[in-house]
């Protein structure tokens, strides 16, 4: 039996939040429903969940797909969250959290330069399921920090503005450092994973808001291509006009990705991104804003052979 899974990073998938969302609301989940029955995937990882209510009613609105009870993440400031259904049985299930993450030291021994600076904003949902002749598959989810600017902070907290181009590259290092140590935590669990069972089949996936060969994403993949744990991406083989999962300014880019270990590779018999009616919804806007009925990413589904 083939293995189906899929990531889709949902946008602002909260419940109403007044009356003019609410018919905003029902579109949306009866959107999202379609969406995964045309994915028909036995694993979705899902991102920008709004929480635990939302959720049950679109699990709910899918029941013909038989997924089972939700793994949900811990949530960021603005309320989203990383979650994983799945009509396969799940042997055992774990949210991965930190109160921050650790800078690389430069030298043995040294002090976190940043200590308390770095969030992993929503926790790494990380489940383990019986695929059948496949064996046991860990799916891991995550949603990296935004590839938007990071300003300095002032002492009580307040953003500073870039003023000039000095300041604008320190906000993009300050930007690229934060996704760079939540790619560095989530190759943590990977290796976790391989030390106790080296040829393990293991999907890393979701919005690591970077592309393909960002610094972020090579981190989790491994930077050694020729190493046996390397993940190797589903999509690699598809013609670039079509491999694009969300617009940035504009332009088609590809920021969901999903990652597979070598076992898992080698059984890989198709790659999807269901990009046909995607649009760009323009640029980010800070703080709460309308409920758009459709999302600003496409999903992503992998089948490998069972």
């Amino acid at each position: 039996m083939a293995l189906r899974i899929a990531t889709f990073n949902l946008k602002d998938f909260f419940l109403p939040r007044n009356a003019t969302e609410q018919a905003v609301g029902v579109q949306k989940i009866a959107n999202v429903a379609a969406s995964l029955r045309r994915a028909n995937a036995d694993v979705v990882a899902l991102q920008e969940v709004g929480g635990a209510e939302i959720l049950d009613r679109l699990v709910a609105e899918v029941k013909d797909l038989s997924y089972g009870p939700p793994v949900l993440g811990t949530e960021d400031k603005r309320g989203i969250r990383n979650a994983i259904l799945s009509r396969l049985p799940v042997q055992w299930s774990q949210v991965h959290t930190a109160k921050s993450l650790p800078f690389p030291p430069l030298v043995e021994g040294d002090p976190d330069p940043y200590a308390g600076r770095i969030p992993l904003r929503r926790g790494i949902v990380h489940v383990r399921v019986d695929a059948g002749a496949l064996g046991e598959v860990d799916v891991l989810t995550a949603h990296f920090k935004s590839n938007l600017p990071a300003l300095l902070k002032g002492a009580a907290g307040k953003e500073v503005p870039d003023t000039n181009v000095h300041m604008a590259g320190q906000s993009a290092i300050r930007s690229l450092v934060q996704r760079a140590a939540e790619a560095l935590f989530v190759r943590g669990l990977v290796d976790e994973v391989f030390a106790k069972s080296p040829d393990h089949a293991i999907c890393v996936l979701g919005d690591l808001n970077d592309t393909p060969t960002s610094l972020p994403v090579r981190l989790v993949r491994g930077l050694d291509a020729t190493h046996r744990h390397h993940l190797r991406a589903a999509g690699e083989d598809m013609p670039a006009e079509r491999r694009f999962s969300s617009f940035h300014g504009g332009a088609p880019i590809l920021i969901d990705h999903i990652l597979c270990s070598d076992r898992l590779h080698r059984a890989l018999t198709s790659f999807e991104i269901h990009n046909e009616a995607l649009r760009y919804h323009g640029p980010y806007v800070e703080g709460e804003v309308e409920l758009t009925v459709d999302s600003d990413h496409a999903l992503n589904v992998a089948e490998f052979a069972g």
